[in-house]
């Protein structure tokens, strides 16, 4: 299964593209832009955003003919991101002009919530003048249904007050967030999971025992905002994962214009192995700075948290985390320019844990900021630096 990554020419008439959308899902809508002369400073996102909302303070988009989906961006960007930035204070983007031969990676969430599941829907993404609105280049993108999809498809269902179940016997195949994949299912098996809130805690249950707690620390907390979804994968024949998206769409939730404001627009994850045999979480994986950070349990239940301040925030990610992928890999300039997808040892690593192999080597790893998974391990072998972090996405 190929990464899919859609190309988006400025300076073109781009083709049309096609993304095939998981209904009841979220899915990474990937574009590589690029222009072969002088670009303006632009920002980019779809067409579909409703005036009447952003001015509410409401930042999302709808398909161009459907209101099926729903489609999200992060890192604040209220207007959409900007194609090239360059950093003001630490803490704020500015939009810069494109070069010729200058490429952007940029990441957009498209989420089908139905109640409909057309065949098709219409994307536009827009590369769009901030201060006149003007647009410089689109892009059309349909929306496709899977060509195989399954009536009885998985989905975690409110079933009650607070607690959700999977519904459905056939569970879609494992997408890594920043590299998405085909679409297709396989059997379900038994799935006896179950989510239930409790105050400001999502407890995962596996057989009527607690696998795993994500709590969130942030105020007002999302779970009362109704931002938090979930999708239940294969991934491989020894665990299912499970995908917890949380989802800040709202500026009007928080204090003031700046502090104890949410972030908004913005989107985090966690992703749980889930062992089927036991109900252990065997590895978990969060996003910290535009890296995937993935991380062995050493404690059961898995515990992580989302909430940490802005300040935590900026500097965990633009010290901490730098300076350990520098010092696991030696050599700060080739590897912050390396395209590293850390999915093929991570398959190795669940397939090891699936197997119970023994005799494997660990090393005291970091765990995972904000937001945060605590007591994992990221895993030395051979002398080599751990290969559970991902370059920066953006690379590619």
């Amino acid at each position: 299964m190929t990464s899919q990554t859609i190309p988006f020419p400025l300076d073109q008439q781009p083709e049309p593209a096609v993304l095939t959308y998981r209904p009841w899902g979220t899915r990474t809508l990937k574009l590589t832009v690029s222009t072969g002369s002088l670009t303006p400073a632009l920002r980019i996102r779809p067409r579909g955003v409703r005036p009447a909302e952003a001015q509410a303070g409401i930042f999302r988009a709808y398909a161009d003919d459907s209101d099926a989906f729903v489609i999200s961006w992060g890192g604040g960007h209220e207007p959409g991101p900007c194609l090239k930035s360059k950093d003001v204070l630490k803490a704020f983007e500015r939009c810069t002009e494109m070069k010729a031969g200058d490429v952007s990676v940029i990441f957009f969430n498209v989420t089908h919530t139905g109640p409909d599941v057309p065949d098709t829907a219409m994307v536009t993404i827009e590369a769009y003048n901030e201060k006149s609105g003007a647009v410089f280049a689109s892009l059309p993108v349909q929306l496709a249904k899977p060509a195989n999809f399954p009536a009885n498809a998985v989905r975690l269902k409110e079933t009650a007050a607070e607690f959700w179940q999977p519904e459905g016997d056939r569970l879609a195949v494992y997408d890594p967030r920043w590299w998405p994949r085909d679409v297709s299912y396989v059997s379900a098996g038994a799935l006896p999971l179950t989510i239930q809130r409790r105050e400001t805690t999502l407890s995962v249950q596996w057989q009527g025992q607690e696998a795993a707690t994500i709590t969130d620390d942030t105020k007002p907390t999302i779970l009362d905002m109704k931002g938090v979804a979930f999708e239940l994968f294969y991934f491989d024949e020894w665990h299912v994962a499970l995908r917890t998206w949380f989802f800040w769409l709202d500026a009007n939730v928080g204090g003031g214009f700046f502090i104890g404001r949410h972030e908004v627009p913005d989107a985090e994850r966690f992703d749980f192995l889930i062992r089927r045999q036991d109900g252990k979480v065997t590895l978990a994986c969060t996003d910290l700075h535009w890296r995937e950070v993935w991380g062995e349990t050493t404690e059961q239940p898995q515990r992580a948290t989302l909430g940490l301040g802005r300040e935590a925030k900026m500097n965990l990610a633009e010290e901490q985390m730098d300076k350990l992928w520098d010092t696991w890999t030696g050599q700060k300039e080739v590897d912050h320019k390396r395209v590293y997808n850390p999915m093929r040892f991570i398959e190795r690593l669940a397939e090891g844990h699936g197997k119970e192999l023994a005799g494997t080597v660990r090393a005291k790893g970091t765990e995972a900021h904000l937001p945060m998974l605590h007591h994992v391990e990221q895993r030395h072998e051979d002398g080599r630096p751990p290969r559970m972090t991902s370059s920066d996405v953006r690379l590619g």
